[in-house]
């Protein structure tokens, strides 16, 4: 997965569900800071973060690591 193309996916979903930083990072239970080094590809997600967010916005991990879904 690379980084920067997660980060730009969260955000998009962020928007599509009418989401701003403090309540996904609320919804998430981590701090703005930390929501922001993945939507800006600063750090990496770990698995089970990664399947917190997909569960949140509803998406898959396929999803996020931005690989097509057949």
């Amino acid at each position: 997965m690379n980084k920067a193309d997660v980060g730009r996916r969260i955000r998009s979903w962020m928007v599509d569900a009418g989401l701003n930083t403090e309540d996904t990072a609320e919804a998430l239970g981590v701090s703005v800071g930390s929501l922001k080094s993945w939507i800006y590809g600063q750090r990496s997600l770990t698995f089970d973060r990664a399947e917190q967010i997909c569960d949140l916005f509803g998406k898959t991990l396929d999803e996020l690591a931005c690989r097509e879904v057949a």
